[in-house]
């Protein structure tokens, strides 16, 4: 029996370097991978003719790698209307129903539902989210409407949430993941029908609200601290422009139903 060839030592070290590259590749695949999980972002800014009625994507002009499935739902026949933004950056905005004080009140709800990337799913990553809006000077009073939620994912008591709300005149920011909640409310009062840019961010433990009249140059800011761990949502779980939905994307019946105009929302990385 002929004895069995033995390959040059040169070929085995070039296998050897091959494998070796190979390997750092991949891993580098995959530390690219893991950095750019939660790094989607989404922005959402009002379109179309003054007075008419928002139904759903026509209405909004959409930017970003998140992409989501927009509709407008409603309780006792509340609608959304396309009315005037603060300027011509940002022309056009969205008009929610106005509070009533007693008796039957329509309401109405831009709901989201994400369908690629994942700007509303940020998970243990660091990201921020907000809106460009103005408050009716009437926005609370009643069990069905004792605050504003202009911008959220989530409900009180689920697993995870995300909220931007304003409750008499001041903006708050909350954030909840698997091992707890931080609120960070400002000490702005917002003067009503006045145009403002509010920022919510989460940094590691952090939370900030960050609140600017649009068109100024100062922020007031402020920031709490506590744990949060990773948000982790439902494929199911619309988040939602003014007011609280059900996990199954209908509008609760205390709607907390945001009484003002919005010109446009977004979230995505911290910067």
């Amino acid at each position: 029996m002929l004895p069995k060839p033995v390959a040059p030592r040169s070929w085995w070290l070039t296998v050897a370097a091959f494998l070796m590259s190979s390997a750092v590749a991949c891993a580098g695949a995959l530390v690219a991978s893991a950095q750019a999980a939660g790094t989607s972002n989404l922005g959402l800014q009002a379109v179309g003719t003054t007075g008419t009625i928002v139904t759903g994507a026509d209405h909004f002009a959409a930017s970003g790698d998140t992409t989501v499935n927009i509709s407008v739902g409603s309780l006792s026949g509340g609608t959304t209307r396309v009315v005037a933004g603060p300027d011509s950056d940002l022309p056009n905005a969205v008009q929610f129903p106005s509070y009533v004080r007693s008796g039957t009140y329509p309401r109405a709800v831009v709901r989201l539902l994400q369908s690629s990337g994942d700007a509303l799913s940020p998970g243990a990553s660091d990201f921020e989210y907000g809106a460009v809006f103005r408050l009716n000077a009437v926005s609370s009073g009643r069990s069905a409407d004792n605050g504003n939620n202009l911008f959220q994912r989530g409900l009180y008591a689920d697993r995870a949430q995300f909220k931007l709300q304003i409750d008499s005149g001041y903006p708050s920011c909350l954030v909840k993941g698997s091992t707890g909640r931080v609120f960070a409310k400002s000490n702005v009062k917002l003067a009503p029908d006045t145009w403002y840019r509010a920022t919510c961010s989460r940094i590691g433990s952090r939370v900030a609200v960050a609140v600017t009249r649009y068109g100024a140059a100062s922020t007031v800011s402020r920031s709490v601290g506590g744990s949060i761990g990773t948000l982790t949502f439902g494929s199911s779980v619309r988040a939602s422009i003014g007011g609280k939905l059900s996990n199954s994307g209908a509008l609760v019946s205390s709607t907390d139903q945001f009484n003002g105009a919005v010109a446009s929302v977004w979230v995505g990385p911290a910067s």
